[in-house]
Parts: C-alpha cells; sequence; structure tokens
C-alpha cells in the first residue's frame, strides 16, 4: 500500500495507531480538532510511535471544529501534496468526516478501516469493489498502557515479584488445587501465617520456626504444603513448625490471601496464546508518565504531600490481559467485594482501555457468599458493563478460561 497515511484524531487512542501498527508507514497526518488532539494524548501517541514504528513521521494539523469550508480546504491541499494517501476512517469529528465525503464524491481517494477489536481491515479503492481481510496486529500491556499516557512502574508483579517458569506454573497449579479444597479457610490461614511470619522472622539460610500455638489451625496449611512438595527440611513437633519455603514465590503465596487467585486466572489465562497475546499480573500504572520526578514534585511542596500525590497517581490492576490490541482488566477478590471495587476498576478500564478494553471482577466464593445486597451488586456491575466471574473454586480449568475467553465490552 501507500507510504502516507491520514488518520482522523479520535478521542479512543487505539483508533489512532491501527495504520501505524499494520503497515508502518513513512508517514502518519493526523487532523483533529484542538478540543481533541490535547497535547498529553499527542505525547502518548508520539512515545506508542517510537516503540512500534520509530521511523514513522507523524504530522499532526488542526482543523477548524465549525468550518465546512476550512475542513475541505485543508483536506483538498492534502490529497494534492499526497495523491497516494490513504485515509482511515476510523474516528475524526462529524465536520471533517462530512468534509472528507464531499471531497471523496469528487476525487478518488483511497480509504481504509481496521477494526481495533477485531481487527478486519476494510479496503475502497477507486474503481473497485471494497475488500476485507483480518489483520494479525497486537500490542503488550506496557505498550498498551503508554499509549494511553500512563506507564507500568517496577512494582509491577510480572517484574518485581513472579518468574513464571514451567516449574512455578505446575506450583501454581499445585497450590490452586489445596486452596480451593479450603475454600474460605484460605484467606483465614494466610493472614494468620503473615502475621506469625512477620513475628518469627527467618535465620540467615531461609529456615523458619514457628510457634504452634500462634498459628492455630493456620498450622494445618504448612501440612498441606509440605505434602505437596512446596516445603524443604520440615520439622514439627509439639510446640513448633521448622521448615524452609520451596522459593520465595511460594512464600509470597502464603503471606498474602489474594496471591493465589490472582496467579491462578493468570496461568489459565497463559494457556490460550492464540487468544491472549500478552499478560501481566499485579500491574502497577502510573498515571502521570508525561512527568519526570522533579515535575511530580510541583505538586507538592514538603515531603509528606509529595508522597500523598504521587500515591493518588498509581492505580494497581490484579490481572491485564490483553487480546491482540484490546485490554482486560481483572479486579480479583478472594474475599468480600464492594461497590468501591466496581468504580476503581470502571475508573481505571475507561482510562487506559477506552471503549475497547473489558473489564471484569473475578471471586474466589459465589457472589451471594461474599456481599451484602447481591442482587443489587450484580445490577451494579452490569450497568457499567463489568463481568463478574464468581464462584470460581468450584470452576474447572476449562471453565474459567472459557469465561475469560468469552468477556468483551
Amino acid at each position: 500500500m501507500g507510504d502516507v497515511y491520514v488518520e482522523f484524531f479520535s478521542d479512543e487512542a487505539l483508533e489512532n495507531v491501527m495504520c501505524l501498527l499494520q503497515y508502518k508507514p513513512e508517514k502518519v497526518i493526523y487532523l483533529g480538532y484542538k478540543v481533541t488532539m490535547v497535547t498529553r494524548k499527542i505525547n502518548s501517541l508520539t512515545d506508542f510511535a517510537a516503540l512500534k514504528s520509530p521511523d514513522t513521521i507523524l504530522e499532526f494539523i488542526e482543523v477548524p471544529r465549525d468550518d465546512l469550508e476550512g475542513c475541505i480546504e485543508i483536506l483538498d491541499k492534502i490529497s494534492e501534496e499526497y495523491p497516494e494517501a490513504f485515509y482511515e476512517l476510523t474516528g475524526g469529528g462529524e465536520m471533517t468526516l462530512i468534509a472528507f465525503g464531499f471531497l471523496s464524491a469528487k476525487k478518488k481517494m483511497k480509504t481504509l478501516r481496521i477494526d481495533p477489536y477485531t481487527g478486519m481491515e476494510i479496503n475502497m479503492l477507486p474503481d473497485l469493489s471494497p475488500t476485507q481481510h483480518k489483520d494479525n496486529i497486537s500490542i503488550s500491556v506496557k505498550e498498551n498502557i503508554i499509549l494511553h499516557g500512563g506507564s507500568l512502574t517496577r512494582q509491577t508483579g510480572s517484574y518485581s515479584t513472579w518468574n513464571f517458569t514451567t516449574a512455578f506454573k505446575e506450583d501454581i497449579r499445585t497450590i490452586w488445587d489445596i486452596a480451593k479444597k479450603l475454600e474460605h479457610r484460605w484467606n483465614k490461614y494466610c493472614a494468620v501465617i503473615e502475621d506469625v511470619i512477620k513475628a518469627n522472622p527467618c535465620d540467615d539460610s531461609g529456615y523458619y520456626t514457628l510457634p504452634k500455638s500462634s498459628l492455630g489451625e493456620a498450622g494445618n496449611l504448612f501440612i498441606r504444603l509440605n505434602e505437596q512438595g512446596m516445603l524443604k527440611n520440615f520439622h514439627q513437633d509439639n510446640k513448633r513448625l521448622r521448615f524452609r519455603f520451596k522459593n520465595n514465590s511460594i512464600k509470597h503465596i502464603v503471606t498474602k490471601t489474594g496471591n493465589i487467585l490472582e496467579l491462578h486466572i493468570y496461568e489459565v489465562a497463559s494457556r490460550a496464546p492464540e487468544v491472549f497475546t500478552d499478560e501481566i499480573i499485579g500491574a502497577m500504572i502510573d498515571w502521570n508518565a508525561d512527568k519526570n520526578e522533579s515535575e511530580k514534585k510541583i505538586y507538592a511542596s514538603n515531603y509528606e504531600k509529595y508522597m500523598h500525590a504521587t500515591y493518588e497517581t498509581l492505580n494497581e490492576i490484579d490481572v491485564v490481559l490483553m487480546k491482540s490490541c484490546a485490554p482486560i482488566f481483572i479486579s480479583c477478590k478472594s474475599g468480600k467485594a464492594s461497590s468501591n471495587s466496581l468504580h476503581e476498576l470502571e475508573t481505571v478500564t475507561r482510562r487506559f482501555g477506552g471503549k475497547y478494553a473489558s473489564k471484569a471482577l473475578a471471586m474466589a466464593l459465589p457472589c451471594d457468599a461474599s456481599s451484602s445486597g447481591t442482587s443489587f451488586f450484580k445490577q451494579r456491575a452490569k450497568e457499567m458493563h463489568i463481568w463478574v466471574i464468581d464462584n470460581i473454586y468450584h470452576m474447572t480449568d476449562e471453565q474459567l478460561l472459557n469465561r475469560l475467553v468469552k468477556l468483551q465490552p
């Protein structure tokens, strides 16, 4: 195809990059209203293009919002300068599209549209019938966040905590089977273990000695873990348990109640690479990626206020999946879920996914067992287009994967 593409600048960031991703052209010209084509969005798009197509030149041209003749004049000038240019029809303001329709009725202009969700491309060339085909386009979770003006911090779990080797994925499956049998007791036991381990740290070799009197029933979890090979050098007497964790990852799972549900969802999704092209767990998103540290300090004049201001710009999403170019944001709850959970999920999804993103609340227990006002909660989630996947403890892996695959905006 050609080397120059014209995009009608859209509020939806993903609609602005489909030609860039598919063709990596010499130049992309963006036409947009001043109110839409703001500096923050231009900067995010430029950062994204530098990653995905660094040799492509981006040009941004402002068009009048209420001046049809002015829009026609700008489009006509572009068509004269780049007669072989392609015009991508997704997005754009009403006046710009009317101007394009008027001009294309007089000139033979090449048009196309690439659906960001399905990857389906429709080409309309002069004197030829329209054709369509499916493009194989994908972006990573990290790239999607950058496109929407954020960044993944180094605290993101996939970078800082977990190493998804084949052996670790097998460990996740093993521990999930234990959690399924314990159900609500899993959270109770993990909370106790977290406190007891903090009060009784290991020695320099990683060897723990924990009092049974402090552990109570939670000590039974260590027996189950040892039976499944998750502990090393395990010994017990009437008063104490002694052991080493198989590795630090096992420790992280056992000492935080929600980790195993997040890991289970991540691991199950990773079994379908033909559907989910990227996965991130514990995504820590910085909303102010376009500001350096010195700029962030402008928010406040003293350290305490600065820390508060910085905190306010961060959000954590438990699991983020990519279906080619469309993100899926998943909040995981191993215990109770509140309406607050829905609003937080909605806010982050709208900011970093837009209308092409899916969002889901994943719950280990049945919704009616973990929240009050169940019918109201589910109705509110439905109104917000949030999928609720509950009672995961009683799902097979195949059932969960099927639910994840079916998620859509």
